[in-house]
C-alpha cells in the first residue's frame, strides 16, 4: 500500500512538471518596427537653374491684427453736399458746351450756353416792371404827403399804396427768376438784353454724366450735367446685426477694393486705411444689416465712388501670427507652408552621412549619445530630427543651391492677402516662406526633389 501511494505522488508531480514545462513560451527575437512620425518634414532642394526657371516669391511670418475684426463690404460714396445735377429752370436749346465728361470745373465755372426767345420775353417784362414801379413810386408818394395835408382822400391813398407794393412784388418775382437764370442784372438794369443764359457749376469737382447736345432742346428740371467732388469720398458698409454692437467710433478700418485687389498705385498691394464716423440707427432696407461711415486716410487714392469694397473692422487689439495668404496649401487633407532653410549647417537637415550606418534594435554607432536613435531603422533617422550630433556633420549644402522645408500649420483668419496661422512645430519668428510657387515644391517634392522621411 505504501509503494502504490508513492508510484501516484510520482506520477502527480511528473504531470505538473510537464504542465508548466508546456506553458512556457520562448522569448521573442524579432526586431521591432522601427516608429515612424506623422510630422516628418519633407524638404526640397532646387539647384540655382532650377530656381531660376520657376517664378517662386518670398514673403514673412509677421504680426497683424486679424483675429479681432470684423468682416465688412460696402462701396464708396460722396456726401449729398459734394455732389449736384445741373439743370435749366425753363426750356431751352443749348447754343455750346463748354466742358467734357471727366473735366476738372471750379464753382461757379460755365458748364453750357442756353437760350430761347422766352429768355428775351422774361426781361422785357423785368423792365416794364421795373419802369411801371417808378411810376407807383411817386403816386405813392404824392398820395402819402396829400393824406398827411388832408388834401386827399384816405381811399386814394390805399390803392396807391396797394398797387406800389404789388408792383415792387412782382419786380422781386422776376429778379429772382431772372438771377436764378444767371442773367447778369447789373446789365440788364442798364438796359441791356441778352437772348442766352449760361448754366455754371454750383460746387468744384469733376464733371460726370452729361445729358445735353448742341442744338438740343434741355426740358425744365431736366439734368444736363453731373459734378462730383471726390475730395471727400468715404466708405459706406454694411455691417450684420450680430457684430454691431463690437463697431464703434473712431474705430479703424482697412480696406481693398473688391474688383481690384491688387489695384496700382502708391498703395499698390496695400490696404487702404480708414475711421468710423458715423453708424445709423435704422436697418437697410430688406436686411439685418446697419450702414456704418467711415472716412479714408490719404485721401489721394484715385477711387471713384461706386466702387465695391472689403473691409475689416479693427474692433480689439490682438495680435496675431500671419502668411502671406498663397503660402498656405493643402496636402492629404491638411494645410501646410513651405519655409526656405539656411544653406549651411546640417541641424535641420537629415542627409547626415553618420545616420547611414544606423542598424535596428541598437544605437547610432556614429552618435551614440541621442537616445531617441535606439529606434532608427534601415532609413535615416525618424525619430529625431534635430538632433544636436548633427551640429557636427561634415556635409556642407552646395550655397547655390535653395533649400525647403514644409511645415504644417493651422489655418485660421484669412483677409486682405494674409491667413492667420499656428504652426504645428515651433519655427524662427523671422523664418522666410514660399509666397508663390509653393504647388510647385510640392509636386517637386512628390517627384523626386524631395529629402524625406516618409
Amino acid at each position: 500500500m505504501k509503494n502504490t501511494t508513492i508510484k501516484i505522488l510520482t506520477i502527480m508531480l511528473a504531470g505538473l512538471t510537464a504542465v508548466a514545462c508546456n506553458g512556457r513560451k520562448e522569448p521573442d527575437t524579432t526586431p521591432a518596427a522601427p516608429v515612424k512620425t506623422d510630422h516628418a518634414p519633407t524638404f526640397v532642394t532646387l539647384t540655382k537653374e532650377q530656381f531660376n526657371a520657376v517664378d517662386i516669391a518670398f514673403g514673412k511670418i509677421g504680426q497683424q491684427n486679424l483675429s479681432t475684426t470684423v468682416r465688412a463690404s460696402g462701396h464708396l460714396e460722396v456726401p449729398p453736399q459734394n455732389k449736384a445735377q445741373v439743370s435749366s429752370y425753363v426750356g431751352a436749346v443749348v447754343r455750346s458746351i463748354a466742358v467734357l465728361q471727366g473735366s476738372k470745373v471750379s464753382k461757379g465755372q460755365t458748364l453750357a450756353v442756353l437760350e430761347h426767345p422766352d429768355f428775351i420775353k422774361l426781361q422785357q417784362e423785368y423792365l416794364n416792371e421795373k419802369n411801371s414801379l417808378a411810376f407807383l413810386e411817386k403816386e405813392y408818394e404824392r398820395q402819402k404827403e396829400l393824406a398827411a395835408n388832408d388834401a386827399g382822400t384816405g381811399k386814394m391813398y390805399q390803392r396807391a399804396e396797394s398797387e406800389y407794393l404789388a408792383g415792387k412784388s412782382r419786380l422781386n418775382a422776376l429778379s429772382g427768376q431772372l438771377r436764378v437764370l444767371s442773367v447778369n442784372m447789373a446789365q440788364l438794369n442798364r438796359g441791356r438784353i441778352t437772348s442766352s443764359i449760361t448754366l455754371k457749376s454750383p460746387i468744384s469737382g469733376y464733371v460726370g454724366k452729361i445729358s445735353a447736345n448742341t442744338g438740343g432742346y434741355a426740358e425744365p428740371n431736366m439734368p444736363l450735367f453731373e459734378i462730383l467732388d471726390n475730395s471727400r469720398i468715404h466708405c459706406d458698409l454694411l455691417v450684420y446685426e450680430k457684430d454691431i454692437f463690437k463697431v464703434k467710433i473712431g474705430q479703424k478700418i482697412h480696406f481693398t477694393l473688391t474688383n481690384m485687389p491688387d489695384h496700382q498705385g502708391e498703395h499698390e498691394g496695400k490696404a487702404i486705411e480708414g475711421e468710423i464716423f458715423g453708424i445709423d440707427k435704422t436697418f437697410e432696407d430688406g436686411s439685418k444689416a446697419i450702414a456704418v461711415h467711415a472716412r479714408i486716410k490719404n485721401e489721394n487714392h484715385q477711387l471713384i465712388p461706386g466702387m465695391y469694397v472689403n473691409a475689416l473692422i479693427d474692433v480689439g487689439q490682438k495680435m496675431t501670427t500671419v502668411v502671406p495668404s498663397d503660402a498656405v496649401f493643402t496636402s492629404d487633407g491638411r494645410q501646410w507652408v513651405f519655409i526656405r532653410n539656411k544653406t549651411t549647417g546640417c541641424k535641420t537637415h537629415r542627409e547626415c552621412a553618420a545616420h547611414e550606418s544606423c542598424a535596428p534594435s541598437e544605437y547610432c554607432k556614429e552618435h551614440p549619445q541621442c537616445e531617441a536613435h535606439e529606434q532608427c531603422g534601415n532609413e535615416r533617422c525618424q525619430i529625431h530630427t534635430d538632433c544636436e550630433a548633427h551640429e557636427n556633420c561634415n556635409i556642407e549644402r552646395n550655397p547655390d543651391n535653395y533649400y525647403f522645408t514644409m511645415h504644417e500649420v493651422r489655418k485660421g483668419v484669412s483677409d486682405l492677402g494674409f491667413t492667420e496661422v499656428s504652426f504645428v512645430d515651433p519655427v524662427p519668428t523671422d523664418a522666410t516662406v514660399v509666397s508663390k510657387g509653393a504647388f510647385y515644391l510640392l509636386s517637386k517634392s512628390r517627384t523626386g526633389g524631395e529629402m524625406e522621411a516618409h
